[in-house]
């Protein structure tokens, strides 16, 4: 039943019903004007009767032949119904008129339905989508597209309000990008000071002391400004890393259940060391069809994140169902203050208790954006016992 409603509801059944409704008004007035025409060409010759030079078709003339039957017929004496002239002009208007009436009848009936059919099939919906293309050209994505009746063209409308909404999307993504890589720019011009700063003042304490510094010393300083040089090399490779992120697109391959089992058991092992590792891995497939280096890669920064803040304990949780990937890592440690959950996940943040530490804040930033490239999300919070950070993927399944 709904096939049908939509069926009758496309543009070429209502452009059949209309025509439909046109040729028969078309063919009864035609049929009308036929018959006017011939009711006013008798009723002329009626009213007109005294000057004509026939009877009138009505008038009938017996005539007697040798076999006794009477039957009825016309007498012609002349081909013109009547001898005046202007009388005769008359008539000629009223028998020719429905060669050029019903011809002007048939093309207005054709032109009506036209103007109807596109002022209530074609109009609205054409002055939404020059509407709505105007405002796309102008840059002006914040409104939608909607015709409700449900035939091609609202089938348009609805897929350019799709596109709209596409444009949009990836207009805010874009902005999101540009301004994420602006708070980048500045948080590493900011962060890059410090190891700047540090280096500047030794170089200027060997230039204006060198005679005077003992060997020991020297050696001292120069171990300084070297660990500096060091920091300021990682500091570099982490932001070229940054950087390169949004550059990312997800190359999912097949791969056994199983060979992933052992890949997180062994990387969670390495990167725990001497605290104590427990781990649980289920899958409801033996194939997945995931990018294996991304998701390790967001699996090794989560459990470094922990390593930090546990005392002695990790566990890490992976579970696979229908289409999604889950990794959860709890770990024993005082877990997340109130600011580091709001601010966790942003760059270059790190918790007060890590202000002199070698960690750029990066982890959690670099697991955000590979989560959200496969479709995911990251999401932080405390248990009873300590931090939890959770990743989820979305994938496909073989």
């Amino acid at each position: 039943m709904g096939k049908v409603k939509k069926s009758f509801a496309s543009l070429k059944w209502r452009f059949a019903v209309y025509l439909s409704v046109c040729f028969f008004v078309a063919f009864s007035g035609s049929m009308g004007i036929g018959i006017g025409t011939n009711y006013l060409q008798d009723y002329y010759e009626t009213l007109h009767k005294d000057v004509r030079l026939i009877p009138s078709r009505d008038e009938k003339m017996e005539v007697l032949f040798d076999d006794k039957q009477f039957i009825d017929k016309y007498v012609v004496t002349d081909k013109r119904p009547f001898a005046d002239r202007k009388y005769m002009i008359i008539y000629c208007i009223i028998v020719y008129s429905q060669f050029l009436v019903i011809p002007s009848f048939i093309i207005s009936c054709v032109a009506v339905t036209g103007i109807i059919f596109y002022k209530r099939e074609l109009q609205k919906p054409i002055e939404i989508l020059l509407d709505g293309s105007q405002k796309i050209s102008g840059n002006q994505l914040d409104f939608r597209i909607e015709y409700p009746k449900n035939n091609e063209l609202g089938q348009l409308c609805t897929a350019f309000d799709n596109m709209r909404q596409a444009l949009d999307e990836n207009n805010r993504n874009m902005w999101r990008s540009l301004e994420e890589r602006k708070r980048l720019n500045s948080a590493f011009s900011h962060d890059l000071r410090t190891p700047l700063t540090v280096l500047k003042g030794y170089n200027e304490f060997l230039t204006k002391y060198s005679e005077n510094i003992s060997p020991e010393k020297l050696s001292e300083i120069l171990s300084k400004m070297n660990g500096q040089i060091n920091r300021l090399e990682s500091y570099t490779y982490k932001m070229s890393a940054v950087q390169k992120l949004e550059d990312i697109v997800p190359a999912p391959t097949e791969v056994n259940s199983g060979t992933l089992r052992e890949n997180f058991s062994e990387s969670g092992k390495y990167i725990c060391k001497d605290k104590k590792f427990s781990f649980s891995f289920q899958s409801d497939t033996d194939i997945l069809f995931i990018d294996c280096q991304l998701i390790m890669e967001v699996y090794e920064n989560i459990m470094s994140n922990a390593v930090r803040y546990a005392d002695n304990k990790i566990s890490a949780d992976i579970s696979v169902s229908d289409d999604c990937m889950k990794i959860t890592v709890i770990d024993d440690g005082k877990g997340f203050s109130e600011k580091a959950l709001k601010l966790a996940k942003e760059p270059f943040y790190r918790d007060d208790r890590e202000q002199n530490s070698s960690h750029f804040g990066l982890g959690l930033y670099i697991c955000k954006i590979l989560c959200e490239k496969c479709g995911g999300s990251i999401d932080i919070s405390n248990t009873g016992n300590g931090g939890k950070v959770t990743a989820e993927f979305f994938l496909k399944i073989r």
